[in-house]
């Protein structure tokens, strides 16, 4: 992956994941459905057969158990961050500080204007927040901690975050990732693509040393976004590791991602697992019920002699 394609891949690739997983489950479920009721009748059978006759259900219970808890993992993660998100901004809002002089006509160079809110807060952070209409919040403290061509790469780092809706795409990329728990390349495809779109988002401010420098002040201020500030943001992460690259004169070249990889191949094992355990109990569903408790019955081994007056025999009077 190239550095300026790099997030836009991962977060592709996390969504193709989910639709491949969602893909397999649901056809998984519509291929079984058909052996359900009879899976649930030689579920019924005898004590000694309960195990043999469960085991078809297990074709449709597995995926079906696995989307319902994809589903609600999934739906938790967005709900949470959506929470955390409103009141942290809701916080953030009531306590806008007036804004010094310089920092208007520099947010309108910027072309940023009306899209910054300034809080008074002694931390320094800046961080892009906001899914419908995104906007960089951007503490008095931080202000205070750069100076002018340092602050300026900051805006232009997160007026990237802004362009790229990043806000919204952390949102789908943290609730999928925690949807596909049960599949490893998930969480590593989202971590793949948090770490990529703040290297998009250095490059994009076009101030590599300024950036390195701001970054620098930021790591030694001990602070670079507020409490649960990650949870509803596109937020700095790893920035000892962005200041090198930023100071490298030549770009490192893209190496593979060996445990990228690995997940993958994990995954791959575990949605061949489902599939071979899906194959097995539908082989198993095959069988017709024979007995049971559930209104079937046994056939006798020996068919009883149909007793009629042409063929009885008294009981003193049959063969000795």
């Amino acid at each position: 992956m190239t550095k300026d394609s790099s997030a836009a891949q991962a977060f592709a690739a996390l969504l193709a994941l989910a639709a491949a997983a969602a893909a397999l489950l649901l056809g998984l479920l519509w291929w079984q459905s058909p052996h359900l009721a009879q899976g649930v009748l030689l579920a019924c059978q005898s004590a000694a057969e309960a195990l043999h006759g469960y085991l078809p259900l297990a074709g449709l219970l597995l995926p079906l158990g696995l989307l319902l808890a994809a589903l609600l993992a999934g739906l938790a993660k967005l709900f949470s961050q959506l929470r955390f998100t409103r009141r942290l901004l809701d916080d953030l809002s009531r306590r806008q500080a007036p804004w010094p002089a310089g920092l208007a006509d520099l947010t309108t160079a910027l072309e940023l204007a009306g899209r910054v809110t300034l809080v008074e807060d002694q931390e320094a952070y800046a961080f892009a927040a906001g899914l419908a209409r995104p906007r960089i919040w951007l503490s008095s403290g931080l202000l205070a901690l750069l100076d002018e061509a340092e602050l300026a790469a900051v805006l232009r780092h997160e007026r990237h975050h802004l362009r790229r809706r990043d806000p919204l795409r952390v949102l789908l990329a943290r609730s999928v990732a925690q949807g596909l728990f049960f599949l490893p390349a998930a969480d590593a495809l989202c971590d793949r693509y948090m770490q990529a779109k703040e290297r998009e988002a250095d490059a994009a401010s076009g101030a590599n040393h300024d950036l390195a420098a701001a970054l620098l002040k930021l790591l030694r201020a001990g602070a670079s976004a507020p409490a649960s500030a990650s949870l509803a943001a596109a937020s700095s992460s790893g920035a000892a590791g962005r200041i090198h690259s930023l100071l490298e004169i030549e770009p490192a070249d893209g190496a593979l991602d060996w445990a990228l990889l690995r997940r993958l191949a994990i995954s791959l094992a575990l949605a061949a697992a489902l599939w071979i355990a899906s194959v097995a109990s539908q082989s198993q569903a095959a069988s017709l019920p024979v007995g049971g408790e559930c209104g079937y019955t046994t056939a006798p081994a020996v068919q009883e002699r149909i007793v009629t007056p042409a063929n009885f025999i008294p009981m003193d009077a049959a063969p000795r």
